[in-house]
C-alpha cells in the first residue's frame, strides 16, 4: 500500500483534501497565510489571508497598508512601521492628533497630543489637536496666545472686550463676566454695579435709605440736594418749615408758617 496520490484522502482516495491540507494523503499543512489553498501542490492559488501578499502569501502587506489584498491605508500611526499588516492596528499608538484603534479619528474638543491623551488647557475654547495651542481662541476672560494671562485690570468678557462696572475694588471685577466680587462702589448696584441707584437709595450698592424729609438724594453720599420734602429745609433737610399753633379749631390743630 503506497497511500494516496496528491489531492486526496480517505480508504479508497476518494475523498478531496479538506480546507486547509494538500499532498498525498492531504498530509501537507496549507501555508496559514493562504485562504486555504490548491489540494495537490499548496499553492495560495485561492488567495491570501488579509495582511499578506504574493504567490505563495509569503509577503507582509507594503509599508502603510493592511487588510484583504493589502488594499486599505494605514491610520495616523506613531510609528507606521508598526501598522499591523492584517487589522490596521497601531501597536505603538497613534501619532498626535488622533486615536482609535485605527488611528484615523481626530481628537475630540478638549484633547489633543499622541492617542489625544493630553487635556487642553481650561482656558482655551479648544484648542489644536496637534500640539494644543490655543489658536482657535481663549474662553471669556483670558487672553494671550496660550491663553494663560487674565484679562487686563478694568475688562472681562470674550477677547476682554467689555468694560467692568463701578466696583467698589476694580481689582476685584471678575475677568470672566465681570460681576464685582466685593460689592459696588456709591451710587450703583446689581451684579455688574452698572446700574444707578434707584430714588430713594444711596451708597454702596445703594443698600442706603435718603432722609424722609428728602425729595430723594444724592445717590453717591445721600446729601439732599435734589430739594426738600414739603415743610422741611436746610442742606440735609433737617430744619421743619412750620410751628404747630397753640390754638385748635373745632377739634384740628392748624400749622402756622414761620
Amino acid at each position: 500500500m503506497t497511500g494516496c496520490d496528491v489531492g486526496y484522502h480517505g480508504g479508497l482516495c476518494k475523498t478531496p483534501c479538506s480546507y486547509g491540507f494538500f499532498g498525498q494523503n492531504c498530509a501537507d499543512r496549507c501555508n496559514d497565510t493562504c485562504d486555504g489553498c490548491n489540494r495537490f501542490n499548496g499553492s495560495c492559488d485561492t488567495g491570501c489571508n488579509p495582511g499578506w501578499q504574493g504567490y505563495e502569501c509569503q509577503e507582509a502587506c507594503d509599508k502603510e497598508s493592511f487588510g484583504d489584498n493589502c488594499s486599505k491605508t494605514c491610520g495616523h500611526c506613531r510609528d507606521v512601521n508598526h501598522c499591523s499588516n492584517i487589522n490596521g492596528t497601531c501597536l505603538t499608538g497613534c501619532d498626535v492628533g488622533y486615536h482609535g484603534g485605527l488611528c484615523k479619528t481626530p481628537c475630540p474638543y478638549g484633547f489633543f497630543g499622541q492617542d489625544c491623551a493630553d487635556r487642553c488647557n481650561d482656558t482655551c475654547d479648544g484648542c489644536n489637536r496637534f500640539n494644543g495651542s490655543c489658536d482657535t481662541g481663549c474662553n471669556p476672560g483670558w487672553q494671550g496666545y496660550e491663553c494663560q494671562h487674565a484679562c487686563d485690570t478694568g475688562s472681562f468678557g470674550d477677547n476682554c472686550s467689555d468694560t467692568c462696572g463701578y466696583c467698589r475694588d476694580i481689582d476685584q471685577c471678575s475677568n470672566i463676566n465681570g460681576t464685582c466680587l466685593t460689592g459696588c462702589d456709591a451710587g450703583y448696584h446689581m451684579d455688574l454695579c452698572k446700574t444707578p441707584c434707584p430714588s430713594g437709595f444711596f451708597g454702596p450698592d445703594c443698600v442706603d435709605i435718603c432722609k424722609g424729609a428728602c425729595d430723594g438724594c444724592n445717590r453717591f453720599n445721600g446729601s439732599c440736594d435734589s430739594g426738600c420734602n414739603t415743610g422741611w429745609q436746610g442742606y440735609e433737610c433737617q430744619i421743619g418749615k412750620f410751628v404747630i399753633c397753640q390754638k385748635c379749631i373745632q377739634y384740628e390743630c392748624i400749622q402756622c408758617p414761620l
